[in-house]
């Protein structure tokens, strides 16, 4: 379900939040200023991404963060980043098997042009392939997600389909070769 995203200003203080609607929010709250707003497909995510990397400021028993100019910086900055990011963390794997797919015809042109003979050529490129997957596999992400402040988002199931993925991979590359 779609909402927003903000960074407020409470005196000294901010918060972090999500809300279906931003104008009710806003009066309800009251603070001295909004300072960015998103609205996103998935608020969760970025909420939770935010307030995941900024716990450490936070103040108990509030929702408040204590911020220095610098984190305020970097806050608004994940604000602007959420466009180019995933929207979904299946998104993150679709992301992976493009590049297994671009890694696995580049390789196959290259093997080719080598004369590595087709098949060989073929299995090497199934090896190449599964790189990515490993890579998701070990990390838990691709590149669309900073996982180290998103130890939450980096799923086990991500890692799970990037193993599967990466083992259908290695197995057809084996197979391949054995035939070749």
């Amino acid at each position: 379900m779609s909402g927003y995203v903000y960074l407020i200003r409470v005196g000294d203080l901010y918060r972090i939040g999500k809300t279906e609607n931003l104008e009710k929010k806003i009066k309800k709250l009251k603070p001295d200023e909004l300072l960015t707003s998103i609205m996103t497909k998935e608020p969760e995510t970025l909420e939770a991404r935010l307030l995941r990397k900024y716990k450490s400021q936070r103040i108990p028993e509030t929702g408040y963060l204590k911020l220095s100019k610098r984190q305020i910086r970097e806050c608004k900055k994940q604000f602007e980043l959420k466009g180019n990011l995933p929207h979904t963390l299946d998104a993150e794997v679709s992301i992976t098997l493009f590049a297994s797919f671009l890694l696995f015809s580049l390789s196959s042109v290259i093997f080719n042009y080598l004369n590595f003979g087709f098949v060989k050529s073929i299995s090497y490129s199934f090896g190449m392939a599964s790189l990515p997957m490993i890579m998701l596999f070990i990390t838990g992400s691709f590149g669309g997600y900073f996982s180290e402040d998103l130890s939450l988002f980096s799923l086990l199931t991500n890692r799970i389909k990037g193993l599967f993925i990466a083992i259908a991979m290695l197995s057809m590359a084996y197979l391949i070769f054995n035939l070749g």
